[in-house]
């Protein structure tokens, strides 16, 4: 059993500064950071079909994609390791300097790749250092999403915390979309040759402009009030890790559980429905990444009303909705792709859609409002950072295999129906999200 966890030490301080400029700031730089982290998610997931046949050129294109999957898999196998860094990092020291170095971090390596040499070049050279630079952006991801996302909610009126942390998922799928739409103007305007040849590396190297905004942005914001509070009252944990597993189980166990659904969900709909619908559907290039930057962007507006909602209805409520769908939804969703054609992909990911923003406007305030702020980043990352190795790292993965083992093109369905039903029951038994959803 968890022992009680301590007063936090925001209890007895405003929960955000009242100047609106001061918000906006706080909220753009935090977001930045997520949407470079996500520009490259997406970026790697739309340039899979190329990539895979560059750096694991083999005789059989299900294999080469299957290793790439993998590889994307491993990006996400560091992010419980950057998650103790950084967390502890930033519970001790700080948002700021951990928010610096993980942007620099994503940043620089995500340029790497844009001037990597391929397998023809270097041999098994490529895809190792293609690894490694998937290792290190991993452990910069692990110590982003839970600390952006703290500090995001720790700037945020008390009443508004579901808003504000919105933004952090909506940061990161916006980033989503500029991927998306960067590989589609890329191959629009690119014959396939030249795409294949220098045209693939033009997207990693565009990351270099939004690591210098971000960089700047993030040096310039001021500290987490909540955490200010919790230094200036000596209230700052010593081990916090040790902390967090000594006093706060329970919400890191619960934490677990919602993200099973969650990371399964998001990571088929970001992922995985790209080369789901032009290697299974067989839809062209062009249209297929038409539809996801169509659907992409509506799940970006969808995310903040998701947000807005938990403030008004509790977080509790938007969660249960969002399980349930991603139960209900995920099978008629790629039966609707399978029909073939622009309208039945577009539709069917849009149905997706509609859990994934339900979950991403939830969860980043849910997670922070588990855990006090003197472990709140510890907590979020570490808990992020291990739902997301464990679940969305390899949901492609796992989605491709079931094809390829049962036959059946929408067996990847019942993988996303079972990881929902799980977090339902979570979400449903759990005290501490019920203690979460009043403000």
């Amino acid at each position: 059993m968890s022992q009680p966890s301590p007063p936090d030490a925001v209890s007895q301080v405003p929960a955000a500064p009242t100047s609106t400029g001061f918000s906006r700031r706080s909220v753009v730089a935090a977001g930045t950071g997520n949407a470079l982290e996500f520009y490259d998610f997406a970026i790697f997931a739309s340039l899979t079909p190329v990539i895979s046949q560059l750096f694991f050129p083999s005789g059989d294109p299900l294999a080469a994609i299957l290793s790439t999957l993998a590889l994307f898999a491993v990006g996400f196998v560091m992010r419980p390791v950057g998650a103790v860094v950084f967390g502890r990092l930033a519970d001790r020291h700080g948002r700021r300097i951990p928010l610096a170095v993980s942007i620099l971090i994503m940043g620089v390596t995500t340029v790497l790749i844009g001037v990597m040499p391929t397998y023809d070049r270097a041999g098994i050279l490529a895809p190792l250092l293609l690894c490694v630079a998937r290792l290190l952006q991993g452990l910069s991801i692990g110590g982003e999403f839970g600390t952006s996302a703290s500090f995001l909610v720790e700037h945020a009126p008390r009443h508004r915390r579901g808003l504000y942390g919105s933004f952090a998922f909506f940061s990161s799928t916006a980033g989503s979309v500029l991927g998306a739409l960067v590989v589609l103007v890329l191959t629009v305007g690119m014959p396939p040759a030249v795409l294949n040849d220098w045209g693939w590396r033009v997207p990693f190297l565009l990351g270099f402009p939004l690591l210098a905004v971000g960089l700047y942005l993030r040096y310039r914001i001021a500290e987490s009030p909540e955490f200010e509070a919790v230094r200036a009252g000596n209230a700052r944990a010593t081990s916090p890790v040790s902390t967090l597993f000594r006093e706060h189980r329970r919400a890191f166990l619960t934490l677990l559980g919602v993200c099973i659904g969650f990371s399964v969900a998001s990571s088929t709909v970001q992922a995985f429905v790209l080369t789901y619908i032009r290697t299974v559907v067989g839809l062209p290039a062009v249209p297929a990444l038409t539809t996801v930057v169509l659907a992409t962007s509506v799940g970006v507006a969808l995310v903040l009303l998701f947000g807005q909602l938990s403030d008004r209805y509790g977080r509790r409520a938007v969660l249960v909705f969002a399980a349930v769908l991603t139960v209900l939804l995920p099978y008629p969703s790629l039966l609707v792709m399978g029909l073939g054609g622009f309208g039945p992909a577009l539709v069917g990911q849009l149905i997706l859609w509609v859990p994934v923003a339900a979950f991403g406007g939830a969860i980043p305030s849910l997670f922070a409002e588990l855990f006090p702020a003197r472990v709140r980043a510890s907590g979020f990352g570490i808990g992020y950072g291990f739902g997301s190795a464990i679940f969305a790292g390899t949901a492609p993965f796992v989605a491709t295999l079931l094809i390829e083992l049962t036959g059946d093109t929408v067996s990847p369905a019942w993988y996303m129906t079972a990881a929902g039903a799980v977090t339902l029951a979570v979400v449903l038994a759990s005290a501490s999200v019920r203690r979460s959803s009043v403000s």
